[in-house]
């Protein structure tokens, strides 16, 4: 078994105990769906999970952002982490938000062209 058909084994096994609707699995469900990215969506995975944003804008006090560094998935999976909230500087702008929408839709592309909703049906419960 795959380290990614162990995360879908814990993911389908919350859904069963919490229901998929709600936020019980949200961080299974991220944990899965980055295995699956980073073996089946390479270059997208690599760009969304380790490629750092630095902002170009200065901070208010004249210091510079140039020693704080944040991914994509550090700043749009915060909802579900708010704990990484500390990790994204307060000078994100908006060109970085909108560069990060840009990565997290060819992420989701490239992993709905690899399907892995079937992948996961493959996987047999425990």
């Amino acid at each position: 078994m795959t380290i990614c058909e162990q995360y879908t084994k814990i993911v389908k096994q919350c859904h069963r105990e919490h229901g998929k609707d709600g936020e019980d699995c949200v961080r299974d469900e991220l944990l899965e769906k980055k295995c699956f990215a980073q073996k089946l969506c390479k270059a997208e995975a690599t760009s969304f999970y380790e490629e750092k944003l630095v902002p170009l804008k200065n901070h208010p006090n004249g210091t510079t952002y140039a020693q704080m560094k944040a991914s994509c998935s550090t700043v749009v999976e915060v909802f579900a982490k708010p704990e990484n909230e500390l990790e994204i500087p307060e000078g994100l702008t908006k060109e970085d938000r909108k560069y990060c929408r840009k990565i997290t839709h060819e992420l989701a592309k490239c992993l709905a062209r690899k399907k892995i909703w079937k992948m996961r049906e493959k996987t047999t419960d425990v």
